[in-house]
């Protein structure tokens, strides 16, 4: 299985949906579609998050 970081996850969270909502009302109607991008850029930062820090564990050594 996985291992998930959820610290991470739930902070990235707090941060992604409300700019998700945010984004989708206050858009116009032919430019919703943009909301698409959050979720790519909320595991793109997520991911970038646990691959810094094993890089990072892993020089420490």
């Amino acid at each position: 299985m996985i291992d998930m970081h959820w610290k991470k996850y739930i902070i990235l969270a707090t941060i992604f949906i409300p700019l998700g909502v945010i984004s989708f009302l206050l858009l116009p109607l032919g430019e919703r579609y943009a909301v698409m991008v959050v979720p790519l850029l909320f595991w793109l930062s997520y991911y970038t998050w646990i691959g810094a820090e094993k890089k990072r564990d892993k020089d420490s050594r």
